[in-house]
């Protein structure tokens, strides 16, 4: 008789196995940016590698923790997949914008994130991610409105299954 792997369990493999490979595919193209800079942009200098440094890196994927970032002697390259000192990718911020877009509070958002990623974000820390479209919502909220909107409205009947459609006119104010 097989044992069979319960569903959460599975899940949480799966997720294991593709942060494993994301992190050893980020790994391998922080090694080949170091190099390249060491033998093209530093050709002819003292400069040369200098270890690895560990950081968190909260992805779509969920967190990638002892991310190895390689760092050289003199302490000027910066690997082009994120800014020295991003802790999440921009789809987590475009996330929180979308989320607080729809009507949730800052609250509310992280103590999701919270319950998704495993670390808090304090709403200080939402509120600043949200204030980048604060002005966009503004703006939207505020725009002048057409004189008349056009509006499909259908009607359908559960009971005989009947349906009737028509166009009409709304007048904005």
């Amino acid at each position: 008789m097989s044992k069979s792997i319960p569903n959460v369990d599975w899940a949480n493999q799966l997720e294991s196995v593709i942060r494993q490979f994301v992190k050893e595919k980020l790994e391998l193209i922080m090694r080949e940016e170091i190099k390249h800079f060491l033998e093209i942009e530093q050709a002819g200098t003292q400069n040369m590698r200098n270890g690895y440094y560990q950081r968190n890196l909260d992805t779509q994927y969920g967190r990638i923790e002892g991310l190895l970032v390689p760092r050289d002697r003199n302490g000027e390259f910066q690997t082009q997949l994120f800014a020295s000192y991003q802790r999440h990718t921009g789809r987590l911020e475009e996330a929180i914008i979308r989320m607080y877009q729809s009507g949730m509070s800052t609250r509310e958002i992280g103590k999701f994130i919270e319950r998704i990623l495993g670390n808090a974000y304090s709403p200080a820390t939402i509120s600043r991610i949200t204030d980048v479209v604060k002005e966009d919502i503004e703006k939207w909220y505020h725009r002048p409105l057409s004189k008349r909107y056009s509006v499909f409205v259908r009607e359908t009947s559960p009971r005989y299954g009947r349906e009737r459609s028509h166009l009409c006119g709304v007048r904005g104010e």
